[in-house]
């Protein structure tokens, strides 16, 4: 293996060689343990969920990986792209502020209620008045 060379035994393989390398991995396992547990049908469904578990852990650590590569090379123009839209939000609170303090009525303008004679005469004043009580 060249010192260059990133690739390690399951990390950044092909899936060929992580699934013959993790099948073979997993195939030791399983002939120890049924030497020390002799089950045999549990042991068949338990090989094959171990190997897909493993190979779709792979990828997502792989993944992971990736994202965590691509966020540190973009993270300047995230920042950037937050303060933005976050001066943006606040020029429209302010002006949505502005708006609303404009068209705000003043006190002298707003019609002054009168009590009238149906307000201040109860509900079975009123049905009695009406005749249906």
């Amino acid at each position: 293996m060249k010192p260059e060379d990133k690739t390690g035994f399951v990390y950044q393989q092909s899936f060929l060689i992580r699934l013959v390398s993790i099948t073979f991995l997993f195939l030791i396992g399983i002939v120890i343990a049924q030497f020390l547990l002799p089950i045999d049908l549990a042991a068949i469904s338990l090989f094959a969920s171990m190997i897909v578990g493993t190979i779709l852990g792979t990828y997502l650590a792989q993944l992971i990986f990736k994202s965590n590569e691509v966020i540190d090379e973009q993270s300047e123009s995230l920042e950037g792209m937050v303060q933005e839209t976050l001066e943006k939000g606040k020029d429209f609170i302010d002006d949505f502020k502005q708006k609303s303090l404009d068209k705000e009525i003043p006190k002298e303008e707003l019609p002054k209620e009168t009590p009238t004679d149906k307000e201040q005469k109860s509900a079975r004043e009123r049905l009695k008045d009406k005749g249906l009580l």
